[in-house]
């Protein structure tokens, strides 16, 4: 069994890179990467960063908990009065609209 990946932001987006290099390819199937896309991937995440030595299933965790992630800010994003500042990467938004967005995650995304 494989030790806990230790991720930190320049993982992160070196994975999101690789992930987005690879979207459009023959390693994409109809319901998610191959099994040769996610070695392929793991690969060249481990090329890049050879000290981190990931194994298929951390990246795959990953690549789950980011998409879930992912999806959350989406849906927050979506909402009205609720924007997305490209250039610093945050949402947009006054004090209430914060305190009605903590509301509804606490009680909608958190997993039990």
């Amino acid at each position: 069994m494989a030790q806990r990946a230790r991720w930190t932001s320049q993982y992160e987006k070196g994975l999101v890179d690789v992930l987005t290099e690879y979207n459009f390819s023959h390693y994409r199937g109809q319901n998610g990467w191959t099994s040769e896309g996610w070695n392929r991937i793991v690969k060249d995440l481990n090329d890049h960063f050879p000290e981190a030595k990931f194994v298929k299933s951390q990246v795959r965790d990953k690549e789950g908990q980011m998409k879930k992630e992912y999806k959350v800010v989406k849906s927050i994003v979506n909402r009205s009065g609720i924007s997305w500042n490209s250039t610093s990467c945050m949402i947009n938004t006054t004090p209430e609209k914060w305190e009605e967005i903590v509301e509804v995650c606490l009680f909608t995304y958190v997993e039990y």
